[in-house]
């Protein structure tokens, strides 16, 4: 009789949890935002990649410190590429199907921009997983243990860093690269 309780104590608690983050997010996130990306005067597609995103991912940052620094377990690493992994396929999918009229339309260089940038986000990530480190002689996990350095920890906020960079440089990118095309998508 427990189980069941328990398991009805569970869902509502989690029922709730999401019911507050989505008030949360549309009543005080969303609009912060807004007065953000207005005041700095920051381009729809560029706020949505940088400050949305990382604002978005906080759960998952705080879920992995947790991890990390309160449990001692592996959680960070499957929550982290389990989430991406449901960010691009059902996100994008529920943003389809939640649209007025089915469909969206994207631009082709910010599609690229975010595919590539993804693409060496993570070959990044795989760098710092396969590293060969040297093992430490009292890992009590064994050889298939995989140690991450500080160094690979920089290199992935380093990646981040440029990753911003291009997001807020991208038009300037694109004219220079691009003048005629640059032109007629301004006119």
């Amino acid at each position: 009789v427990w189980g069941v309780w328990a398991w009805a104590v569970l869902l509502t608690g989690t029922a709730l949890c999401f019911w507050a983050q989505a008030v949360v997010c549309e009543e005080r996130f969303v609009p912060a935002l807004n007065v953000i990306c207005s005041r700095l005067r920051i381009p729809d597609d560029v706020a949505g990649a940088t400050l949305m995103a990382a604002g978005a991912s906080s759960p998952e940052v705080f879920a992995s410190l947790v991890a990390l620094f309160v449990t001692h377990s592996s959680l960070g690493i499957g929550t982290v590429v389990g989430s991406e992994i449901f960010n691009h396929l059902c996100i994008c999918a529920g943003s389809v199907l939640s649209s007025r009229t089915g469909t969206l339309t994207l631009a082709p260089r910010v599609v690229a921009r975010e595919c590539g940038s993804y693409a060496v986000a993570l070959a990044l990530l795989w760098v710092a997983l396969t590293g060969d480190q040297e093992r430490a002689a009292d890992d009590p996990q064994g050889p298939g243990h995989i140690l991450v350095a500080e160094w690979d920890g920089a290199m992935l906020l380093g990646g981040y860093g440029c990753y911003v960079a291009l997001c807020v440089g991208f038009d300037a990118l694109v004219a220079r690269a691009c003048p005629r095309s640059a032109a007629a998508a301004a006119a």
